[in-house]
């Protein structure tokens, strides 16, 4: 969960100012550890401070193909390709 306060550095459909959202942000790192200094510094160039609940674990390839996580395998694919990606949930 974090704030939207503007000074992104990437070009996206992102949230009002300083409203607050859940997100889920997909980071390519080399260990399967969570890295919660990338992460946070992954969601400021997206525009997110003030977060909150910081949780991580690696994704599993085979999850995409289920129905519960198929509409996330576009997320991912950037993540992979970019070195990031973040969903943001409006109006939690």
């Amino acid at each position: 969960e974090g704030e939207f306060v503007g000074g992104n550095e990437y070009d996206y459909n992102h949230p009002e100012m300083n409203h607050v959202h859940k997100c889920m942000l997909f980071l390519a790192q080399d260990s399967e550890h969570p890295n919660f200094e990338s992460a946070t510094t992954e969601c400021a160039k997206f525009g997110f401070a003030n977060l909150k609940n910081l949780t991580g674990k690696p994704l599993k390839v085979d999850v995409l193909d289920t129905d519960s996580f198929r509409g996330f395998t576009g997320f991912y694919e950037e993540a992979l390709n970019e070195g990031s990606s973040i969903v943001y949930y409006p109006n939690t």
